[in-house]
């Protein structure tokens, strides 16, 4: 291993020890990888290289000029209700994930709503029962919700993509854009003072980024600064873990349950 990748894995690992201290863990069991990681040397540090010569700073713009910027499907502001919207998209054929769905997974709950809660994609269960977040998962939202106060029917849960992938993998790119735009219409009717995505693939696309999702949650962002239309009201955006992601780390309820303590404040 080269001295560049030892910084750059020692880097990575004070990271990771600093999120995970702010959560709540501090402690580890002690494994026979931990104790073999544990028992490598600390090589001495890499001479400093020497000082570049000055060169002239590049102009950058700043990242509010730069920033892409989510496209409102202008036939779509004719719909005004969540029901015009499904109309819309009647038995939709217009990507491939059609082949593999039993049913559309529009979404489901209050068209009032203050909190909108976004998924990746409609699971098995969600397929078949045709609404979304059902299940184990869904089971474990429900009780999330009841925390802060909410039930489901107080919310409106969707996804960025209304069809169940085959297999249950990751939505494809061209897939969540082709989705988008009906998307992007429920927001608008909708317009929740809080949108909630649960999963890295909705948190990067709302965000416009490809950070990781425990880089981005913990935080609330404007949703109007991603979007050229202008929204009727500001919009809070938070991004956060997946229930489903939850059942399978325990370990990570905790900074979970502190967004969702953030949504309930904002709420309140």
């Amino acid at each position: 291993m080269s001295d560049n990748s030892k910084t750059d894995l020692i880097r990575e690992i004070r990271s990771l020890l600093k999120y995970h201290k702010s959560i709540g863990i501090d402690s580890y069991p002690r494994t026979k990888g931990l104790e073999s990681f544990l028992e490598i040397k600390e090589q001495p540090p890499a001479p400093s290289p020497p000082p570049r010569k000055y060169t002239r700073p590049v102009q950058v713009k700043a990242a509010a000029e730069t920033r892409e910027k989510h496209i409102f499907d202008p036939s779509l502001a004719k719909k005004t209700t969540l029901t015009d919207v499904r109309q819309e998209l009647g038995d939709c054929t217009r990507c491939g994930l059609h082949k593999s769905r039993a049913n559309i997974v529009f979404g489901q709950g209050s068209e009032k709503a203050k909190l909108m809660i976004i998924g990746p994609a409609p699971s098995a269960e969600d397929d078949h029962g045709t609404a979304p977040f059902l299940g184990a998962s869904g089971d474990l939202l429900t009780k999330m919700l009841a925390a802060i106060g909410l039930s489901r029917e107080e919310v409106y849960l969707t996804s960025l993509v209304k069809c169940f992938p085959a297999g249950g993998q990751p939505p494809k790119e061209e897939e969540i854009r082709t989705c988008l735009p009906f998307l992007f219409r429920q927001i608008e009717i909708i317009c929740p003072k809080v949108i909630c995505v649960m999963g890295k693939q909705p948190a990067q696309t709302l965000l416009h980024s490809k950070e990781s999702l425990f880089r981005l949650r913990g935080r609330f962002y404007d949703f109007n600064s991603f979007c050229s239309t202008e929204l009727a009201d500001k919009m809070l955006i938070i991004p956060t873990l997946h229930p489903a992601f939850l059942l399978d780390n325990e370990e990570m309820k905790k900074a979970s349950w502190q967004d969702l303590q953030m949504i309930q404040k904002r709420l309140g």
